[in-house]
């Protein structure tokens, strides 16, 4: 009873399949395959273009990386020049009111005589 059984069981299985002539069968086989093979190249396609998208990636990452640190170096020499302007700037402030005090003098000394009548004059620097 347990083979009548188990062969019931089997013949009660492939009575719920379908039946397909061979014709049917390799048709659909080859569809079935010729679908695969498309959604492989079309995979693999995309597996392509997201190894190229990737790779731009990286590059455009690179190149911010390489401006970011551009711009760190150009705001240093700014700073830099800065500096050094402020520093001109002084010397030259210094300077000017270093001449105009001479100037001063060199007037206030000629009050008794005739006032210079050129910047030369006033600063002893006759020729130029």
């Amino acid at each position: 009873m347990a083979m009548g059984g188990a062969r019931e069981a089997g013949h009660a299985a492939s009575v719920f399949r379908p039946r397909v002539g061979p014709s049917a069968k390799s048709a659909s086989g080859k569809r079935g395959i010729v679908g695969a093979e498309v959604l492989q190249r079309r995979n693999a396609k995309l597996e392509r273009e997201v190894a190229v998208l990737f790779a731009e990636l990286d590059a455009a990452r690179r190149r911010a990386e390489t401006a970011e640190e551009a711009e760190e170096r150009l705001c240093m020499q700014l700073g830099e020049a800065e500096v050094e302007a402020v520093e001109l700037a002084r010397a030259y402030q210094g300077r000017v009111d270093d001449i105009a005090r001479e100037l001063a003098r060199a007037y206030q000394g000629s009050r008794g005589r005739a006032a210079p009548t050129t910047i030369h004059s006033i600063l002893g620097i006759e020729g130029i």
